[in-house]
């Protein structure tokens, strides 16, 4: 299968056992086929490439006991623990091929020997050169990591200058706030307004990357928050100047800017098969308080428009046209501050699912892993 990936996978052994630790996170719908001569794993999780689906297949230097093994999926990997056939001995490699693969490491938590001396010397075992080949072996994995591939490298920088223009608005206007409030109250769009029409134009994109295949989420939240920002930034703001001098405007900035800069560095460790559980923390745990404030603000700015729209009829069709068709602005606007109430318990219902699925593993502020 072209899509599917290799995760990393770590393996010791005693001188019964062999002990595999394939690192994935969240693994779901795990197959697993374990025989004498090889094991053969597909799942879908979190690995070196993001959330993928990945594959494994190992053929065994030495065969094995299928029904004396085990193993078990835990929160940040998979273990196995696979009995050895016959009498135990040390395999001077896992895989029966001498073949170099580069996902393949040794995992020298588990090459601790821990038989009795005498049972070292009835198995007459040269711990000298097998040592002598871990370290050969060590050497040898240091590899460089492949350069990653073009939609890695698309999607990195993608989320990275979305990080570098939120932070840019974040600060510039944190800093005139406590320079000069009542300037930044009444200057917001001057202060950060070409940069927030930017990074919300480029925002589009998110949109577009879970319908080309490139992230694997819905469309559905992505299309529901960035044209709702869209709509209130192009379109309410944008043609109404009055707006641009109200403090609710700095609320609303300050709001999303504050979103993205814990989104952003998110999805640029994601793309690169990274996690740091404080940013994780982060990203599902502030837009409980910032969510609402959002939403609030953004009604609010509606809100305070429909007079200004009654004033300049912009926006507004009126009979008679060649259309035969009417359309009167602020009475959309009217009716577009109901949809916030189901739209954000969508927004919210289905960040708190995300929340319980990615949090449930981090080992942060109490939370054990499972």
């Amino acid at each position: 299968m072209a899509d599917t990936l290799r995760p990393f996978v770590y393996w010791g052994q005693k001188t019964d056992q062999i002990f595999l630790k394939v690192d994935l996170r969240d693994v779901e719908n795990e197959v697993v086929k374990l025989t004498e001569s090889g094991l053969t794993f597909n799942a879908e999780g979190f690995g070196v490439r993001g959330q993928n689906y990945y594959s494994i297949d190992i053929e065994f230097y030495h065969p094995v006991d299928p029904e004396e093994s085990k193993y078990r999926v835990l929160g940040p990997c998979i273990e196995f623990q696979i009995k050895k056939s016959g009498d135990g001995e040390i395999w001077p490699r896992l895989t029966y091929d001498k073949i170099k693969m580069p996902w393949l490491k040794i995992d020298f938590d588990k090459v601790a020997y821990e038989d009795s001396e005498s049972e070292k010397e009835e198995k007459n075992v040269d711990h000298a050169e097998y040592m002598k080949h871990l370290e050969k072996e060590l050497l040898s994995n240091r590899d460089i990591e492949p350069f990653p591939d073009v939609k890695t490298c698309y999607l990195f920088v993608y989320n990275l200058v979305q990080f570098v223009g939120f932070t840019y608005i974040f600060t510039a206007l944190t800093y005139h706030c406590v320079r000069d409030v009542h300037f930044a109250f009444s200057n917001t769009m001057e202060i950060a307004g070409t940069q927030m029409l930017f990074v919300q134009l480029a925002a589009v994109l998110e949109i577009v990357h879970p319908l080309l295949g490139l992230v694997k989420s819905s469309p559905l939240p992505a299309f529901m928050q960035v044209t709702g920002r869209n709509f209130v930034l192009f379109i309410v703001v944008g043609q109404e100047p009055r707006l641009h001098q109200t403090s609710v405007l700095l609320i609303l900035f300050l709001v999303w800017s504050s979103i993205e800069v814990v989104r952003y560095p998110f999805y640029m460790l994601s793309v690169l098969g990274k996690k740091n559980d404080l940013i994780t923390w982060c990203r599902y745990t502030a837009w409980v308080p910032l969510y609402p404030l959002g939403f609030i603000s953004e009604a609010l700015v509606i809100v305070m428009a429909i007079p200004y729209y009654e004033q300049t009829e912009k926006f507004s069709v009126f009979l008679p046209n060649s259309f035969n068709i009417s359309f009167y602005f602020p009475w959309f606007l009217k009716s577009y501050t109901a949809v916030f109430i189901p739209a954000g318990y969508f927004m919210m219902s289905t960040m708190y699912k995300q929340r319980q699925k990615a949090c449930k593993s981090l080992k942060l502020f109490g939370t054990k892993k499972e």
